[in-house]
């Protein structure tokens, strides 16, 4: 992507002040920001700000990776057409933000920090789905085919539109993708990785071949999403359900915690190597 364009807040500014870049101080929904701050936190929080409804992506400064996330933020916001805001720590300024550009690869180069496999998650009754057209579609082509389902992602996060444009992807060693169902059964956000809730199905997918045919897209936030639609073939490696775990019906409560270690265990006979889960397992 050519000629890029980005802000930088300036000193001491947060995402619930006016707009420093407008003369009214409004933002709304063409605007963004990714907030950097000095606490070595390894998470990303993300949401719009209860002041100025700014749609803000937080990261600490010892996010892994932090470089290419920023670039993969920049790039994707603005190719959807908002302005961003990065507020970042002073010792890294500007030309922290020019390398990463520099130096980040575009979305359909695999990198070396790219994981082998990445997961989506669905329920029971997506499965049967997914199983009977033979690909993974997105919320907003789910809706255009007459499919009704809560846009849970703008009424939690504050999602702009064209996050339902996507199959959103997961880390195969994060619970986050099974919250995701557990909370659209519910139709609560359910943050509790203990919390019972029914599985449906976690499919494992290629996600090396996925990059390197240009499916990919990379957002800052998630691991991966992938426009519109997915066919299965050839990129669904295992689809695990609890039927494939439990044939026998002796697990009675399920949570996204248990569901995810028994998947990553049950893959990892399938793939022939050990998927790390151990995190999952003394956590």
């Amino acid at each position: 992507m050519e000629n890029i364009t980005y802000h930088i807040a300036p000193p001491d500014w947060t995402p619930e002040d006016p707009n420093p870049f407008t003369a009214d101080g409004y933002y709304g929904s063409e605007w963004s920001c990714l907030y950097i701050w000095e606490g070595n936190d390894h998470g990303t929080k993300r949401g719009r700000k209860k002041k100025t409804g700014l749609l803000t992506c937080v990261k600490g400064r010892g996010v892994p990776r932090l470089a290419a996330d920023l670039a993969d933020y920049i790039r994707y916001e603005f190719l959807h057409g908002r302005q961003c805001i990065i507020s970042i720590p002073p010792d890294m300024g500007k030309i922290f933000i020019e390398r990463a550009l520099a130096v980040t690869p575009e979305w359909s180069v695999i990198r070396s920090h790219d994981p082998k496999w990445i997961v989506h998650s669905t329920t029971v009754h997506g499965w049967a789905a997914i199983q009977a057209c033979g690909e993974l579609k997105s919320q907003a082509r789910l809706h255009s085919e007459g499919v009704a389902i809560p846009n849970h992602g703008s009424e939690w996060f504050g999602e702009p539109e064209d996050y339902t444009e996507y199959i959103i992807m997961g880390d195969t060693g994060a619970e986050d993708t099974e919250l995701v169902v557990a909370s659209h059964l519910s139709d609560l956000k359910i943050e509790d990785r203990r919390a019972p809730y029914t599985p449906g199905a976690r499919l494992f997918l290629d996600a090396h071949r996925l990059i390197s045919d240009g499916l990919v897209v990379r957002d800052g936030i998630h691991v991966a999403k992938v426009y519109d639609h997915l066919p299965l073939d050839p990129y669904l490696i295992a689809a695990v359900t609890p039927a494939d775990i439990d044939p026998k019906g002796k697990i009675t409560v399920w949570t996204p915690r248990t569901f995810c270690l028994a998947t990553l265990k049950y893959f990892s006979g399938i793939v022939g190597e050990v998927v790390p889960y151990e995190h999952l397992e003394n956590g």
